[in-house]
């Protein structure tokens, strides 16, 4: 839901003709992607994390959220697989880089 609120939102600002386009293509994508982030993200929470650290732990988890969906809006289709494609592509722009130096 919140995926689709900030989608809109983004469109608005935008001036997009249609600010419901985005939400269309990329909900369900991102709405999957969410059902497979945050519950390992809670039970990693709740097994592994130390009660003093889990707010801060959640916290952080919630920010690479936010920046995937940042991602997703810009460039990806709301899947994980656009992510890990876009980082690979980047890691190694740095590795071609570096060797023509």
């Amino acid at each position: 839901m919140i995926s689709g609120v900030s989608a809109r939102s983004m469109s608005i600002l935008q001036r997009k003709e249609d600010i419901f386009s985005d939400c269309k293509k990329k909900f369900w994508n991102t709405y999957k992607t969410g059902l497979m982030y945050w519950p390992f993200v809670q039970l990693s929470n709740f097994i592994l994390i130390p009660v003093h650290l889990r707010t801060a732990y959640t916290g952080l988890c919630g920010f690479v959220w936010a920046a995937f969906i940042c991602f997703s809006q810009q460039s990806g289709d709301g899947t994980a697989k656009s992510a890990f494609v876009w980082l690979q592509g980047e890691k190694v722009n740095a590795d071609e880089e570096s060797s023509d130096k």
